[in-house]
Order: C-alpha cells, then sequence, then structure tokens
C-alpha cells in the first residue's frame, strides 16, 4: 500500500488521503485494482470529494460503483467546460449519445479482443474523429490517439478496465432499451425481446461466455455488466443518464445461477471471477466460509470444490493474507496447496512447513514462481518430505526470469547432495534473487556441501546467508566452503554449521575468513558440534535421560537406575519435596533438554504420556495448569494400543498413525 498511500497523500489533503486509504482498505476489491494507477487516478478522482469528511452515505463501495461515479465527475467536467463557451456547445454530441457510442466501440472491440483500433471501426458506431467530439470533455481523459509504426492513426482506451466498463455500460443499455441480447444468436434475440426476464438472460448468456474466454478477457467485462443492476448503483446510473428508465429488479436468479455454474467448475481459478461476481452483486455466499475461518472449523471438514473456490476467494480478499499465508491453518497436503495455489500466489510469505507436502506439490510451486503476477518473496517448506525429486521441480522454478524468491527454508525435508546440485544450478543462474537460504537438518554430507560452493562461486550468486546446522558436515565440507569464499568474498554474510563435526581445523579454516576484510562473511555458528553429529538421521541429536525421584508421584516406581517408570497401586515412600506432582502420575528428567535433542523409549501397558515441559509447571492439584499437554508450559504425545495424538494447551491432535499390534 506505500506507493498507493504516496499517491493519494500527494494529490490530496492529508486528512482527505488518510479517508480514501482507510475507505479503500476496508473493500478489498477496490484495494486489489489499487495496483492497476489508472484505477488510483480514478479513486483520488472520485473519493477525494465524498471524504472531505470520514463517513459518506453515498461512497461506493463496489468497482461498477466507482468507476459509474467516476462518468458522472467527467459528465459534470464536461458540462462545465461547455458552460463556459456556449458556441462549441452546439457542436458537441450530448453526454448520453457519447456513452452509447464509446461504449458501442468498446463492447465491439472487447469481443474481439482488440486493445487498438482505427479510424474506420470509431466510424463504424458514429464517431467521427474530425468533428473533434471524440476528443471533448469525458473522451480527453477516456481515450487515446496515437501514431503507430505505419505512421496511420491508432486508437484506444487509456485503460482496459475503461473500455470494459464501458462495454458492460452498452449492453446494459441496449438490453434496458430494446431488450437486446448481444449474446444470443439471432434466432433467439426476438424470444430474449419479448422474455419478461431478459435481463436474466442477459447475465446468464454473459456467464456462458466468459466461462468460455480461455484468457479471461471478459471477466471484469462481467463484473461490471452485473454490479450495474444494483438498485444503488442504478441510482447512480439514474443522475448519470437522466432519461434512462429504470424498474427495480430482483438479482436473485442471477445469483443463483452464478452459484450453480460454481458448482459445476472443478477448476479455482475459474470461479474466483464468479465470486467476484457475487461480491458485486453483494450477494452473502461466502460469509459461512468466513464464519468457518474465524471459528477454526475449516480445517476438520472436507471441503467440496465449491467451497474450496470460496476459500480462494475469501483469503485473496484478506489483506493479512496479502503479506502471510499459513497452510496449515487450513489444511495439510497436497490438495489443499494445489487448491490455494491462487492465493499463495497473491502473497508475499507462504509458510507451508509441516503440512505433509510431498514432490508433487513442488511442481506445483514451481509454476508459481514462474508466474509473471507471482509476488511470492519467502517460502518455507520445512518438515515436508519433499525429497531431492521436489527440490529439483523446485529449482527449475528459481531459475525463471518471473521469480523473485528471496527466501527458501527447506529444513528437514529428507534432502541428499543430489538436492544441493539443483540449488547450485539455480544459484549461478543470472535470475536468481534468493540471498538466504536454508537447508538445516537434512543428511547433506560434504559431498553436498561441494555442489553447493559451486553456485556459490558463482557472480551471479546473491545468497548472503547459508543454513547448513545437522547437515552431517566435517572439516572436508569447511574447505569447500572456504574456497568459495575465497573465489567469491561476497557471496556469503552469514554461515550456520552448528549441530555438525567441522573439527577445530574447519573451525579455524571459516574463522580466518571472518578475519579477512576482504570478505563478508561476519557471521558464523558453529555451536553444538561434535563426533556425534556425523550420524544419519535423528540420532545425530541424541540424549541420554534420566528420570528425577524427587518430581515423580507417589504412584509412580522408579527403577532400573531412575531409566524406568512404572505406575503401582502402592503409594511410595518418597520424602516430601516442593518439586513432587502431588495428585497426578507424572515425573520429570533430571536433565534439561534445549536445541534439538532425541530420545526412544520402550513402553507397554494401556496407554502412556510421553511429554515436554517447562520446569515451571505446576506441581500441586490436579487441575489444567499440572497435566502436561493441558496448558501452554507443556507438549504431551499419548499413545495407546488403539491410537495416537498429541496435545498441547489443551487442545487436541488425532495423529494418523498404525497403531500397533498386541
Amino acid at each position: 500500500m506505500s506507493r498507493k498511500r504516496k499517491y493519494f497523500i500527494k494529490n490530496s489533503r492529508p486528512e482527505v488521503a488518510e479517508n480514501i486509504i482507510r475507505h479503500i482498505r476496508k473493500f478489498r476489491s477496490l484495494y486489489i485494482m489499487c495496483h492497476i494507477p489508472v484505477f488510483c487516478w480514478i479513486s483520488l478522482t472520485v473519493l477525494q470529494p465524498l471524504l472531505v469528511r470520514e463517513s459518506n452515505d453515498q461512497t461506493p463501495t463496489t468497482l461498477t460503483g466507482m468507476y459509474t461515479n467516476f462518468l458522472l465527475s467527467q459528465k459534470q467536467r464536461m458540462k462545465t467546460k461547455y458552460c463556459k463557451d456556449p458556441k462549441t456547445k452546439p457542436k458537441v454530441m450530448s453526454f448520453d449519445d457519447i456513452i452509447l457510442k464509446l461504449g458501442k466501440l468498446a463492447f465491439k472491440q472487447l469481443q474481439k479482443g482488440n486493445l487498438i483500433f482505427y479510424k474506420e471501426d470509431l466510424e463504424e458506431c458514429g464517431l467521427d474523429v474530425n468533428e473533434g467530439s471524440v476528443y471533448s470533455g469525458l473522451c480527453t481523459r477516456m481515450f487515446q490517439e496515437e501514431k503507430s509504426m505505419s505512421e496511420r492513426n491508432v486508437y484506444s482506451f487509456i485503460h482496459l478496465s475503461i473500455q470494459e466498463f464501458l462495454a458492460a455500460l452498452y449492453v446494459f443499455l441496449i438490453n434496458k432499451n430494446k431488450k437486446a441480447n448481444p449474446f444470443l444468436k439471432s434466432s433467439k434475440k426476438l424470444t430474449c425481446i419479448l422474455s419478461i426476464k431478459s435481463l436474466f438472460k442477459l447475465h446468464k448468456a454473459a456467464v456462458n461466455e466468459a466461462l468460455q474466454s480461455e484468457n479471461g478477457h471478459l471477466d471484469l467485462f462481467l463484473r461490471f455488466l452485473l454490479g450495474l443492476s444494483l438498485e444503488s448503483n442504478q441510482r447512480d446510473l439514474k443522475e448519470l443518464l437522466p432519461a434512462l428508465e429504470l424498474k427495480r429488479v430482483d438479482i436473485k436468479d442471477t445469483a443463483d445461477y452464478i452459484k450453480k455454474k460454481i458448482e459445476m467448475e472443478e477448476s479455482t481459478e475459474r470461479t474466483i471471477n464468479l465470486f467476484y461476481c457475487l461480491n458485486e452483486l453483494k450477494d452473502d455466499f461466502v460469509e459461512e466460509i468466513q464464519k468457518n475461518m474465524s471459528s477454526g472449523k475449516l480445517s476438520e471438514q472436507n471441503l467440496s470444490s465449491v467451497q474450496w473456490s470460496a476459500l480462494v476467494f475469501v483469503l485473496l480478499m484478506s489483506e493479512e493474507t496479502q503479506e502471510k499465508f499459513e497452510l496449515k491453518k487450513y489444511k495439510r497436503s497436497d490438495e489443499a496447496l494445489m487448491r490455494l495455489l491462487p492465493v499463495i500466489k497473491n502473497t508475499r510469505r507462504a509458510l507451508l512447513q509441516c503440512c505433509i507436502l510431498t514432490a508433487q506439490s513442488c511442481e506445483r510451486l514451481s509454476s508459481a514462481l514462474k508466474s509473471s503476477n507471482s509476488v511470492l518473496r519467502e517460502l518455507d517448506l520445512s518438515n515436508n518430505d519433499l525429497q531431492d525429486s521436489g527440490v529439483k521441480l523446485l529449482s527449475d522454478g528459481l531459475k525463471s526470469p518471473n521469480c523473485q524468491l528471496e527466501l527458501l527454508r527447506l529444513c528437514g525435508c529428507n534432502l541428499s547432495a543430489r538436492s544441493c546440485e539443483s540449488l547450485s544450478s539455480a544459484l549461478q543462474s543470472s535470475n536468481s534473487h534468493l540471498n538466504v537460504l536454508d537447508l538445516s537438518n537434512n543428511d547433506l554430507q560434504d559431498l553436498g556441501v561441494k555442489l553447493l560452493s559451486e553456485g556459490l562461486k558463482s557472480p551471479n550468486s546473491k545468497l548472503e546467508i547459508l543454513r547448513l546446522s545437522g547437515c552431517i558436515v566435517t572439516e572436508e565440507g569447511c574447505c569447500y566452503v572456504s574456497s568459495a569464499l575465497t573465489s567469491n568474498p561476497s557471496c556469503l554474510r552469514e554461515l550456520d554449521l552448528s549441530y555438525n563435526h567441522p573439527g577445530d581445523s574447519g573451525v579455524k579454516l571459516i574463522s580466518e575468513k571472518l578475519m579477512d576484510s576482504n570478505c563478508s562473511l561476519g557471521k558464523f555458528n558453529v555451536a553444538h558440534g561434535g563426533e556425534s553429529r556425523i550420524t544419519a538421521g535423528l540420532k545425530k541429536w541424541v540424549c541420554f535421560l534420566t528420570l528425577d525421584p524427587n518430581t515423580a508421584n507417589t504412584e509412580l516406581s522408579l527403577s532400573e537406575e531412575n531409566r524406568k517408570v512404572t505406575r503401582v497401586r502402592e503409594k511410595q515412600s518418597y520424602p516430601d519435596h516442593p518439586e513432587r506432582f502431588d495428585d497426578v502420575y507424572q515425573v520429570l528428567c533430571r536433565e534439561s533438554v534445549c536445541g534439538r535433542c532425541y530420545w526412544e523409549l520402550e513402553w507397554s501397558g494401556y496407554n502412556v504420556f510421553i511429554s515436554v515441559s517447562y520446569k515451571s509447571i505446576s506441581r500441586k492439584g490436579d487441575g489444567d495448569e499440572c497435566w502436561f499437554g493441558s496448558n501452554d508450559q507443556s507438549w504431551s504425545l499419548f499413545c495407546s494400543s488403539s491410537s495416537y495424538s498429541f496435545r498441547h494447551n489443551n487442545k487436541k491432535t488425532v495423529l494418523p498413525c498404525e497403531v500397533r499390534q498386541q
């Protein structure tokens, strides 16, 4: 919004600018359109006189209302101009004529997919360029003329949205005045003229025509056409065109037909515009989705295609989603990502970690990165089983000239050195914008670091932060990074090799680069290193724990050097201790855990709770503040012979795990 804000502040008084910005933010369809500079100008033209005070009942809230009010302002401008010079007035077409003829031109050329047209196209619609009337008043600000390469005059509207609105207004007017429906074949036109539901038939035909368009060239036109039927917009139309006879119309049939088409349409992207149409009609169809979103019920439901499409629409209309989108708030699956891809394309930060995604999702995301309208800057795919095949697909997207991604997190994605080869190739691409790459918790080993270092050496690499924590890197890997820093001293500012085993010599190699004034490296992390870190898989974070008898409930018996606990009926003769759980059957370990830790245990019996807790958890009583998983101080995994679940702060998540056979 920063550029939009600057535009409004520059061109109006600060308090009026703030009112305009506040109004546009409130109505998402207006806010989204503000990425078009012409729409900012239209918004300023319309809203500036209306929002001198903070609130105004006449302020338009839809696109159609905004463009209708824009025409009203231009009509007034035209009227003022010719009141000053009465001699020119007879030579100028009436405003109604200009609108109808420009609308006819706009519609005919829109149907053909033409954005520029010639003198004969204007003349076909009754516009004589030599009279100058085309450029009078309204038209000077809506229509432009320029020379083509062949020196032939060509004409166009100053923006496609102006052409689309005038085209919609023309079709609406000829249907009102003549019951005409330009979308019907001639054999059906007479039936339409005689029909009492000619407007609904027009809407129906326009919806079908727009859905058949391969490039969506009628999408905005359709929204305008439907919006013109709203009573609030028709009041403005009456002021715009006083001779127009308007009757109250029922748009329920139109709204129902659009909902029916949404149910039939499988493509999420295709149905988004239909939801915009419902929004233009001020229909409340998406309210249920919004309520479910706020209540958190969506993640518990199996959504239909219609509900998915509605969810996409609601999220696209959300200002919060423009900045950040978290997939796990809705659904965790490849299907969810596929359905919500339009939202991911439209956000700056896509947080997709821990969402049960596979390489299939990487293919979709790669296409999003290649999209010309993608605004994605940060992508977090951590803790998904993407594997090397997924990263290879993703790397293709990183090489696209349209890709603007700056941060990529792939922690714990089951990657090997092969992934580093793909990512190295992306870093060497002249199109790469990546400056933060996090590959922590993958068994890349020294070979992976070697391949990645080739990318760091490239003058095209813009990487500044590289995180390889827990990647089984030894002194050999440090040699490769040191070599890359020698070849390209400006390639990194920060390097994380924690939870690896670089050894003293490896640490020395990189530390020397920290002291080198020619090298950009300013931060180097080697914490929690050691020989145990070069073990593959989770065991690289192994720790050994013992139970603390001072915390054990008296109906828990400890044995095997405090490494085994058993629930017993007889109370144990433990001494009084302030840290003991007095009413809940729980025990803590002596050792504290921090960072990354891994341990294994065996259990038997009916069930067991395996938990992690802050030491500050309450020990007295049996309320939620004491039970593991029932408060914000602890996390608990429940295991039984029939099910597994996870609980934190009293919120339960059932885990889809196979139960063991007794």
